[in-house]
């Protein structure tokens, strides 16, 4: 039997703690958040992944602080959709 996605097991699982320095430049990466922009397709969690560089496929985020969107200033969450502006 073939699976259409991946379910990582808990021992294939990894949790990576994204520290303050981290999300500081993963918020500057954000236009916007799902609560002040239209183009907010991506989840934030993308940029997490790209800034980390790990697996998105078995990799989950727990936030060492909370993460404001510089724009409109609402919380944004590892699954928020946001806006990327790059780097």
């Amino acid at each position: 039997m073939t699976r259409d996605f991946f379910d990582p097991t808990p021992e294939e699982q990894k949790v990576v703690l994204v520290d303050a320095s981290t999300l500081h430049k993963a918020q500057r990466m954000v236009a916007g958040c799902e609560a002040c922009s239209e183009d907010a397709e991506l989840p934030f969690e993308n940029i997490l992944d790209r800034l980390t560089g790990s697996d998105p496929t078995v990799t989950d985020y727990f936030l060492e602080a909370p993460t404001r969107c510089l724009q409109c200033g609402a919380e944004i969450h590892q699954k928020t959709l946001v806006e990327w502006q790059g780097e």
